[in-house]
């Protein structure tokens, strides 16, 4: 039982016509079992369409005026005032007769429907009492609509029968034609089969595929099937789907389709299948499969190559979208900017970037498509430290969206040996500068060195060789040969403590006794070497001391004369 809506003795006529409604299903099975049982569905070329409009046009009409007013619904004033609810029936049965319909098929036919309502109200959980009186309420209702359809039908002339008849005969004539026309001349095997799967017809091609021996045999054995029934056929090939087979012995493949006769008729239970040839279409499909196979595993495996690049890539790579939002990040930008992969991802380069360098970035976005910037700007870490990065930016198109794909570089390295480079060249010029200056003096050493080398040939060696050339006395002559070479030794060091001043103040024979004592001489070898006393290179001694200022002095004359 169907528990239905409302209160207890509502009036049920527009429950149980919303009931009959949602029972679709239950009322097609039940009249068709109605129309079996009473030898009309073998005669009948109705679809499930048709019965479903059937039964809709009957109710529809009389649950409309119902709801509207509910007391007009009974005989006398439908038969009186509402005669257009018969207008489905009425119109329905004008077709049928025209078609040669007898009035008994039509309205027995009727009544098969009525029957299957009555089955389904049945069904409900109403109590008896008001369970029959919605069905009397509705009986009546329907037995006016029927009064109405039966004087229509009575109503016309034989003459006008015939007339309507033979033109109707004229139209599905033409019709039949027509469709005749179309299963012969299709390119698609087509063969009708019964509800046992016996071949009934087969169209030119099929005749011509498989011969006409096939008519009336077992369907399943000429497409590949000899062991199928009608039950296994079904479960393996759904109908309202496309399968594709090969034909026993064929070589080509086939979209096969399979329509239900029941579409067409409910009297009818075979089965309309449909051959079409795609072979070339599956040789073309292959070919295609195999080139996105191909191409699938190229991009797959241009795929990896990327991820590989972008994730070992020795350098930082960003993917950003127009809004500068960071898509796609590497472990080595992640590690540069002291931050996480999926951190990164997501967020805006804003937050990476040192408020000072804002507007470089935003110079850098700005670039037109498959343009490439190059420039610098300052980033900052998670901790918030700042460093200098360089960047090249490269704006390019996937498919409707525009990104930027960003190579960023740490340069604090760099930036330390530019610095380091700037001051080792700063250091290099002061350098210049000391070995200018440095120069100038072995320059000016160089030139008192000549001087000194100069006033040594001129007030020594000159005068020691003129008294070795005029001296007889062979010890003499070697103890100015002794002066000369140490004379000769000595012209590249240092002239000693004695200058230009000091020269002049002394007379020729304290300077020769200086020049003496500065090469190592004893006051015996001065004495012996000058041909004088020694008390007399003492007197020598003592005057150059004094016009030296060493007098009184702790200074020994050696060690001035040499210093």
């Amino acid at each position: 039982m169907i528990q239905l809506p409302g209160r207890k003795g509502e009036n049920r006529v527009d429950v149980l016509l919303d009931f009959i409604l949602h029972r679709m299903d239950t009322f097609l099975a039940q009249w068709t079992v109605n129309m079996e049982e009473a030898g009309y569905l073998e005669h009948t070329t109705a679809k499930k369409e048709d019965c479903i409009l059937s039964l809709k046009g009957l109710i529809e009409p009389i649950r409309a005026l119902h709801l509207r007013d509910p007391s007009s619904l009974n005989f006398a004033t439908i038969l009186k005032h509402n005669r257009d609810l018969a207008d489905f029936l009425v119109n329905t049965g004008r077709r049928h007769q025209a078609r040669g319909l007898k009035a008994e098929m039509f309205f027995g036919c009727f009544k098969t429907l009525l029957h299957a309502l009555e089955e389904i109200i049945v069904q409900s959980d109403l109590p008896n009492d008001e369970k029959l009186r919605g069905y009397i309420e509705l009986r009546r209702a329907v037995d006016a609509v029927e009064t109405i359809a039966v004087a229509d039908w009575e109503g016309r002339t034989h003459d006008t029968k015939l007339d309507i008849l033979a033109e109707k005969n004229r139209s599905l004539t033409l019709e039949k034609n027509k469709y005749e026309n179309i299963f012969e001349s299709t390119s698609d095997i087509v063969l009708v089969i019964n509800d046992a799967g016996a071949i009934l017809e087969m169209n030119g091609v099929a005749r011509e595929y498989f011969g006409t021996g096939p008519l009336g045999t077992f369907v399943f054995p000429h497409i590949g099937h000899p062991d199928y029934g009608v039950k296994e056929f079904l479960e393996r090939y759904p109908h309202d789907r496309n399968h594709e087979i090969r034909l026993k012995g064929g070589a080509e493949i086939y979209s096969m389709f399979i329509v239900p006769l029941k579409k067409v008729s409910l009297a009818s239970a075979g089965y309309v299948i449909i051959l079409s040839d795609i072979t070339s279409i599956v040789d073309q499909r292959t070919k295609l499969e195999q080139l996105v196979l191909e191409r699938t595993e190229a991009l797959t495996k241009s795929e990896q190559l990327f991820r590989s690049l972008f994730t070992s890539a020795g350098e930082g790579i960003l993917l950003v979208d127009t809004s500068l939002k960071i898509v796609q990040a590497n472990e080595k930008a992640a590690n540069m900017f002291g931050l996480t992969r999926s951190w990164l991802e997501g967020e805006n380069c804003v937050k990476i970037i040192h408020p000072d360098s804002i507007d470089v970035l935003r110079q850098a976005a700005s670039i037109q498509e498959d343009d490439v910037w190059h420039g610098e700007f300052n980033g900052i870490t998670g901790s918030g430290d700042a460093f200098p990065a360089s960047i090249t930016v490269n704006k390019f198109r996937l498919g409707n969206e525009v990104f930027l794909h960003l190579i960023v570089r740490n340069i604090t390295q760099q930036k330390a040996m530019e610095r380091y480079l700037l001051e080792e060249k700063s250091k290099a010029e002061e350098m210049n500068v000391t070995l200018r200056n440095v120069m100038k003096a072995i320059d000016r050493e160089k030139d008192d060195l000549e001087l000194s080398i100069n006033q040594k040939v001129t007030t020594s060696i000159i005068p020691s060789l003129q008294k070795l050339a005029t001296e007889e006395n062979v010890e003499v002559r070697d103890m100015y040969m002794k002066i000369l070479r140490d004379q000769l030794a000595g012209l590249t060091r240092s002239s000693g403590a004695l200058n230009n001043e000091d020269i002049v103040r002394l007379t020729k024979s304290e300077v020769q006794v200086c020049q003496m004592i500065q090469s190592g001489s004893t006051s015996k070898d001065i004495a012996e070497g000058m041909a004088i006393s020694i008390e007399t290179v003492q007197t020598h001694r003592k005057n150059i001391r004094r016009k030296l200022g060493l007098s009184g002095k702790d200074v020994n004359l050696f060690a001035y004369l040499n210093k």
